[in-house]
C-alpha cells in the first residue's frame, strides 16, 4: 500500500527579534506541522520567493514591487505607528547638511524610507553607499548611516541618553553626540500613518488560501508569548528582558489594519516618485 504524504508549505522566516512572535507559532506552536520553515535574512527571504524555491516569504515590503505576481497574506505584518527604535539615521550633522550616507546592503526598506524622507523634509538627496554595518566604520567613511534591526535596538538600549563621552569612536566633527532619528518618527511627522516594514507574501501562482487562518494563528500565538520570545532573545543579544518585551509591544505592530495598509499605499506611492522602485504596482492580497 503506497503512503500518501501530504506536501507541507515551504516558508522563509527572517530570523531577526522583531519578526519572531509572527513567526512563533510556527517555530514552537500548533502551525509547526503546517509549515516546513527555513531561517534566512530578510534579503534571502526575497530572494527565496522571487525564484519560487519557498511558498511564502517575509520580506521586506519594498521587496513585494519587484516580484511581480506575489500576493500579500493579509492579517499578518512587522509595522510601527509612532516610534520604533529599530530603524535609525545616525548623523554627525545636521541633515540639509548630509552628502552621504552609508547603509547596510540589507536595508532596502529602510534606505527607501531614509530618501523618502530626507527628500520631503529636508530637500535633500545624498549619496547612499552600501557598507557593513558596522557604525564607527560607516561614520567615518561618510556623513551618516542608516541602521537597522537588533544593531540599531542595541545601539537604542546603550544610548538612551545622548553623550558624547560615550561616543567617542564615532565622532569626528565636533565634541555633540550623535543626531539620532528615528525614521517611523519622521514618517509620522509626514504623514500621519504608519509604516510597513514587512509582511508574509505569497510567490505568483500559489493559491492556497488556508495559509492564511495558520499564519493570523501564529502571529496570535507570538503577540500572547512576547515575554518568552524576550527572554530567549536576551541572551542571544546580550540585551535586558524588559527592554526587548517593551520593544515587542509597544513599538512592533503586528496586525495589517486599515491604517496600515494605506500607509503601505502612501509609502509605494513615494518610492515610485523618487525612483527606488522601477514601476508602481498595487497592493494586491491572497
Amino acid at each position: 500500500m503506497l503512503e500518501c504524504r501530504v506536501t507541507k508549505t515551504k516558508i522563509s522566516i527572517v530570523r531577526y527579534l522583531n519578526a519572531a512572535p509572527l513567526a512563533w507559532g510556527i517555530l514552537e506552536g500548533q502551525q509547526a506541522g503546517d509549515f516546513q520553515p527555513i531561517l534566512s535574512t530578510p534579503a534571502e527571504c526575497a530572494d527565496q520567493l522571487a525564484s519560487n524555491s519557498v511558498d511564502i516569504g517575509l520580506i521586506p515590503s519594498i521587496e513585494f514591487q519587484r516580484i511581480k505576481g506575489s500576493k500579500i497574506i493579509p492579517g499578518p505584518v512587522v509595522a510601527a505607528r509612532h516610534r520604533v527604535r529599530s530603524v535609525l539615521l545616525i548623523s554627525n550633522k545636521p541633515l540639509w547638511e548630509v552628502k552621504t550616507v552609508a547603509c547596510d546592503s540589507g536595508s532596502r526598506t529602510s534606505v527607501a524610507l531614509a530618501r523618502i524622507l530626507m527628500n520631503e523634509i529636508y530637500r535633500v538627496k545624498p549619496e547612499f553607499r552600501t557598507a557593513p554595518p558596522d557604525l564607527a566604520a560607516m561614520l567615518g567613511q561618510c556623513d551618516a548611516a542608516v541602521v537597522i534591526g537588533d544593531t540599531a535596538l542595541k545601539f537604542q538600549e546603550e544610548n538612551e541618553r545622548p553623550n558624547a563621552e560615550k561616543q567617542q569612536a564615532y565622532l569626528k566633527l565636533s565634541p555633540e553626540p550623535l543626531l539620532v532619528f528615528d525614521l517611523v518618527e519622521r514618517w509620522k511627522t509626514l504623514t500621519g500613518l504608519p509604516f510597513v516594514f514587512a509582511f508574509w507574501a505569497a510567490r505568483p501562482g500559489f493559491t492556497d488560501g488556508k495559509v492564511v487562518e495558520s499564519l493570523n494563528a501564529s502571529r496570535d500565538f507570538g503577540v500572547a508569548n512576547t515575554r518568552v520570545i524576550a527572554e530567549r532573545y536576551a541572551e542571544t543579544l546580550s540585551m535586558k528582558k524588559e527592554y526587548l518585551q517593551e520593544y515587542l509591544t509597544q513599538n512592533v505592530h503586528y496586525f495589517m489594519d486599515a491604517a496600515s495598509t494605506e500607509g503601505l499605499r502612501v509609502f509605494y506611492e513615494k518610492a515610485a516618485r523618487i525612483g527606488a522602485i522601477p514601476s508602481l504596482r498595487p497592493v494586491e492580497f491572497l
